[in-house]
């Protein structure tokens, strides 16, 4: 007899497990995605919450809160816009608050589903795929690499109406959730830049270091100061990520370009980096820009991961790494970025040679117009460079 008591018992508890396993496992989920991040103080920073569940059913309520950064500052009217299709019968919010941190609220209650009649007015449909509920907006008070929006898992929740004529009166069902969290993405990645690079040493010239280059990133994306500029450095690069070829730039980096390539941290070795993004392990769009050169962009997305070894690209080693299919050729099987963008404004053009070099010519420095690299301002400047890559435009959307 007490065999059988301990076998029910068994039987009972593994019943239990393997009921909570299946509801835990029909979660609904919720992920953060950047619409707008305009890096420059004071513009907007835009993220959109977006919702799915494993099965279509029909929201009731939710609630969610988003801690922010001090980068961040909270919008000065409302922080939301574009909420959900289907929204008549839904009362809305997200509330600014302080304590005990910075944070957003976003409340969603049904109320006035189908209060008119059975089904009227309709709730919205969580379907298997992802959808908005709601765009978050921020204005920018410090630029930074990444902006620190996460959320706070403990008010996580979602409801929704378990009948099909989405009755108020009938039963709710509320469900486990979860939520896609960022991560700690780890790169790699080598690029070549045609001004300063020599088919004899199949390397970039360093004639900028130490004398030149700035200790403080030229790009305000992430002006970052360091002490001293590493030996065997070519000059300052930044590498943004992007979840689409024409989407906003999640995140950003200044790094150091080495004479081989391989953009590298602060040490002028690591070849291996960190950047933190809100929408974690997925694939991304490398972007590289450089002040005088033409940024390029990855033909397609890379899978980025939070582990070691990291991915790596490699935008040398032919044409179609890079997106639109177009680089300088450097020598037979290298690739690298167009000289001549003296201004930086992604376009070769007359005024690149009529205003930037025309007025600098004969200097010696830090300069647009310095499209080799070499520190001088020259004729060589204007017609090795400029001259061949005139009319050009970066590929970069």
């Amino acid at each position: 007899m007490q065999k059988k008591h301990l076998s029910i018992l068994c039987l009972a508890a593994f019943l239990l497990f393997a009921l909570a396993a299946s509801l835990w496992a029909d979660d609904s989920e919720f992920r953060l995605i950047v619409t707008k991040n305009s890096g420059a103080v004071g513009a907007r920073f835009h993220v959109n919450l977006e919702m799915r569940a494993p099965t279509t059913r029909t929201l009731n309520s939710l609630t969610i809160d988003l801690t922010y950064g001090p980068e961040l500052t909270a919008f000065a009217t409302n922080p939301d816009s574009n909420w959900f299709s289907a929204t008549t019968g839904y009362d809305l919010s997200v509330s600014k608050l302080t304590s005990p941190v910075n944070y957003y609220r976003v409340l969603v209650t049904g109320n006035g589903i189908g209060k008119s009649g059975a089904g009227t007015p309709p709730g919205f449909n969580v379907t298997t795929t992802w959808q908005r509920v709601v765009t978050l907006r921020w204005s920018i008070g410090t630029l930074s690499p990444s902006y620190n929006v996460a959320f706070v898992t403990t008010t996580d929740a979602a409801a929704y109406f378990d009948n099909l004529a989405n009755n108020p009166e009938g039963d709710l069902t509320e469900w486990a959730t979860d939520t896609k969290a960022g991560a700690a993405l780890k790169i790699a990645t080598r690029v070549f830049l045609h001004g300063p690079y020599s088919t004899t040493t199949h390397s970039m010239t360093t004639a900028l270091n130490p004398a030149y280059i700035p200790l403080t990133s030229p790009y305000s994306w992430d002006p970052r100061t360091i002490g001293a500029i590493p030996a065997d450095v070519t000059d300052w690069v930044l590498l943004q990520l992007r979840s689409s070829t024409t989407g906003a730039t999640i995140a950003a980096r200044s790094l150091f370009l080495h004479k081989d390539g391989y953009l590298v941290a602060d040490n002028g070795t690591t070849t291996e980096h960190t950047i933190s993004s809100l929408e974690g392990v997925k694939d991304y769009y490398l972007v590289i820009r450089h002040r005088n050169h033409l940024a390029v962009m990855s033909q397609s997305g890379v899978t980025l991961n939070t582990t070691s070894p990291p991915a790596t690209y490699d935008f040398t080693t032919a044409l179609n790494k890079h997106y639109g299919g177009d680089a300088r050729l450097l020598e037979a099987g290298v690739y690298g970025m167009y000289a001549g963008d003296a201004n930086g404004n992604g376009m070769v053009q007359t005024t690149d040679k009529n205003v930037d070099w025309r007025t600098d010519v004969g200097k010696t420095g830090y300069y647009g117009a310095d499209m080799n690299l070499n520190s001088m301002v020259q004729t060589t400047d204007k017609n090795s460079y400029w001259r061949l890559t005139v009319g050009k435009n970066s590929q970069v959307p």
